[in-house]
C-alpha cells in the first residue's frame, strides 16, 4: 500500500501550509472520517495547550493532596466539635480588654514560626465562659493551616484517661501516649483544674511539659483558675518551667454564655 493510499485509510485526504498568528507556518493535515472534516491546526499551539493542561492537572492535584493533608492534620488536632468551626473573626471582643486579648492572640498565631522556635507559651486564666478555649483553637487552627504544623486540642482529664488507658493494653503503650502530647508543634492543654489532679497526674503532667519545656515547643494552657493558683493544679515544678518562657492573659470579666442566654430569652 503506497503512502496516498495509507493516508486516505487514516482519514488524510491532503497536507497545505498554514499560517499560525503566534507561531508562523505550518504544515496543516485535512482530515475527513465519517461526518469529521476539517484541517488541523498549529501543532505548537497543541503542544502548548496539551501541556498547560497537564500543568493545570497537576497543580489540580497538588491543591488536593495538600487539602486531604490539612484534613488530616485537623483532624488529628482533635478538636471537639462545639470548637471545630472557631476562629479569630468570631470571637466577640466589645471591651477593651476582650480587644486586647483578641490582639495578642492573633499575634502569637501570626509569628507563631518565632515561637516555635523559643518555645513560648501563653496562659489562658480567668473567670468562665469568657473565650479562652474559643481563642486557643483559634491559634490552633490557624497555625495549622498557615505554618503547615502539627497541632493537637486536649482538656487535661481526656489526656490523664488516655495514659491511664494504657494500662494493660496492647494497642498503645504509656509511652506512645505520653509522646501524642509532647511531640505535635503546639499543644492546646484545656481545663486544667477541674478536679484536683492526683500525685500520678502531676507526674505525668510534669513529664509532658518538661519534654515540650527541653524541646522548645509551645503550649497554650487554658484555665478557669487564677495566677495563684496555678502551683496547687500545675505543681511548681511544671509552674517554675511555664514562668520562664510564658506571656500570660487574664479573663476576668462576665460570662459570655450568660449574655447568649439572656439574648435568647428574649
Amino acid at each position: 500500500m503506497n503512502s496516498e493510499n495509507l493516508m486516505r485509510r487514516f482519514g488524510v485526504v491532503d497536507t497545505g501550509p498554514r499560517t499560525c498568528d503566534t507561531h508562523g507556518e505550518y504544515t496543516s493535515t485535512h482530515i475527513v472520517r465519517g461526518e469529521l472534516d476539517h484541517w488541523s491546526g498549529c501543532p505548537t499551539c497543541a503542544e502548548e495547550e496539551s501541556q498547560r493542561k497537564v500543568s493545570a492537572e497537576m497543580a489540580e492535584n497538588r491543591r488536593r493532596a495538600e487539602q486531604q493533608r490539612m484534613e488530616r492534620m485537623l483532624g488529628y488536632a482533635c478538636l471537639p466539635p462545639r470548637f471545630a468551626t472557631k476562629a479569630f473573626d468570631t470571637y466577640r471582643a466589645d471591651t477593651p480588654e476582650q480587644q486586647r486579648v483578641l490582639r495578642i492572640c492573633r499575634e502569637y498565631a501570626d509569628g507563631f514560626q518565632a515561637h516555635y522556635d523559643s518555645g513560648l507559651n501563653l496562659l489562658m486564666l480567668g473567670s468562665p465562659g469568657t473565650g479562652k478555649t474559643h481563642l486557643a483553637v483559634a491559634i490552633l487552627r490557624d497555625v495549622i493551616e498557615r505554618h503547615k504544623v502539627t497541632g493537637v486540642y486536649t482538656s487535661a482529664a481526656r489526656m490523664f484517661r488516655r495514659i491511664k488507658s494504657t494500662f494493660g493494653s496492647s494497642e498503645e503503650s504509656e509511652t506512645q501516649a505520653i509522646e501524642a502530647y509532647t511531640t505535635p508543634a503546639l499543644l492546646v492543654l484545656d481545663e486544667i483544674g477541674v478536679s484536683y489532679g492526683s500525685d500520678a497526674e502531676l507526674n505525668y503532667l510534669f513529664d509532658i511539659m518538661n519534654e515540650r519545656y527541653e524541646q522548645c515547643l509551645p503550649t497554650i494552657i487554658v484555665s478557669n483558675i487564677q495566677p495563684d493558683e496555678m502551683g496547687a493544679w500545675l505543681g511548681d515544678r511544671v509552674v517554675d518551667r511555664l514562668r520562664e518562657s510564658s506571656r500570660m492573659m487574664l479573663f476576668n470579666w462576665d460570662s459570655a454564655r450568660r449574655d447568649i442566654a439572656k439574648e435568647g430569652a428574649q
